[in-house]
C-alpha cells in the first residue's frame, strides 16, 4: 500500500536576482591551477512548507575549499563546512523569515582534494553534513559518487535531526521525502548501480507518493535542451501526464543554466548543482 504523503510542496518561482555569492576555490587540473570560484545563492518561493518549517536549504557539488581569507592561515575546510554558518549569519537574517525551524536538503558530492589539484577527487563528507545539523534544525540527504563516510561504503549513520537516505524515506512536517543515493554506474564502485537497477529502484521508491525525491543522479529536460538521463526522466513520467505532478525533484551532479525545469507530467526538477536554493513560502 503507497504511503501518502500529507503534504505537497510545489515552487511557484526563483527570484531571477541573486540574494548573494559566496566565494571559494574551486580545484584545477594540476599544482597551483586552482582559481576563484562563486557560489549563486537563489531564493526561491513554495506554496507550501513542512509544517514548523520557515524555509529549507537545498544544495548539492559544493565541490571547492574556503578561500585563504577565511582560512586565516588553517587548512583549507570543505566548502560546505565553512558555508552553513555564513548563511545563518549573513543570509537568512535579511529574509524576514516568521519564526519556524530551517531544514536542508542535501543531494550529495561535497568532497575536494585538500591540494586542489585534482577534479572529482572522493573522501569523507561527514564534517559537511555535520556543519549544516549544527546550523540548522533538521537535515535530509543522498550520497554523491564522490561522497565517503567514516563508516566506510555501507550506508553512515546519523544521530540526531540528520536523515540519510538510499532507497528509504523520512516524513518532516506532514511532508513524505523519498531519497536514493548514488548514481548509474559500475556497482563494483561506491554510490553506484547498473542503470537497469537505479530506474527499477526509483520506480519502487516512486509508488511511495513523495511530495520530495532527493537524487545525486539526474533526469534530463529535453524541452529546455539540459542534460540528464533519459532513462530517469522516464521512470518519472511513466505513470503519465499528471501522475506526478506533486513530486518535486531535487537533483546535482551535472550543472543546469537554470535551477528550475518541469517535465510533461508535471514533475518539478530543482537542479543545485553548485548552487543554494533557499525555499521560503510565498
Amino acid at each position: 500500500m503507497a504511503i501518502v504523503s500529507q503534504l505537497a510542496m510545489r515552487i511557484t518561482s526563483i527570484e531571477s536576482k541573486l540574494l548573494t555569492e559566496i566565494r571559494y576555490l574551486n580545484a584545477g587540473r594540476g599544482p597551483g591551477d586552482f582559481y576563484n570560484d562563486v557560489v549563486p545563492v537563489h531564493r526561491g518561493f513554495v506554496d507550501a512548507l513542512p509544517e514548523g518549517t520557515s524555509a529549507i536549504v537545498v544544495t548539492a557539488d559544493l565541490q571547492g575549499r574556503e578561500t585563504f581569507k577565511s582560512a586565516g592561515g588553517h587548512p583549507l575546510r570543505l566548502l560546505g563546512e565553512v558555508l552553513p554558518a555564513m548563511l545563518r549569519a549573513d543570509v537568512l537574517p535579511c529574509l524576514g523569515l516568521p519564526k519556524g525551524d530551517i531544514g536542508v536538503l542535501l543531494a550529495g558530492d561535497f568532497y575536494t582534494v585538500p591540494a586542489l589539484d585534482k577534479r572529482g577527487g572522493s573522501g569523507e563528507v561527514r564534517p559537511v553534513w555535520d556543519a549544516f545539523a549544527a546550523e540548522f534544525d533538521w537535515v535530509a540527504g543522498v550520497a554523491g559518487n564522490h561522497d565517503t563516510f567514516a563508516d566506510g561504503a555501507n550506508r553512515p549513520s546519523f544521530t540526531g535531526p540528520v536523515h540519510f537516505l538510499d532507497n528509504d524515506h523520512v516524513t518532516i512536517g506532514g511532508v513524505l521525502i523519498a531519497g536514493l543515493s548514488g548514481i548509474t554506474g559500475n556497482p563494483r564502485r561506491p554510490w553506484r548501480r547498473t542503470e537497469d537497477d537505479y530506474v527499477e529502484t526509483l520506480g519502487t521508491l516512486l509508488c511511495e507518493e513523495p511530495a520530495i525525491t532527493l537524487l545525486h543522479d539526474r533526469p534530463d529536460a529535453p524541452e529546455r535542451g539540459f542534460r540528464g538521463s533519459p532513462r530517469i526522466r522516464e521512470v518519472l513520467e511513466e505513470q503519465g501526464p499528471g501522475q506526478n505532478e506533486n513530486t518535486l525533484v531535487v537533483r546535482g551532479h551535472s550543472h543546469w543554466p537554470e535551477p528550475l525545469a518541469e517535465l510533461s507530467c508535471g514533475t518539478q526538477v530543482l537542479n543545485v548543482d553548485a548552487r543554494v536554493v533557499i525555499l521560503t513560502e510565498i
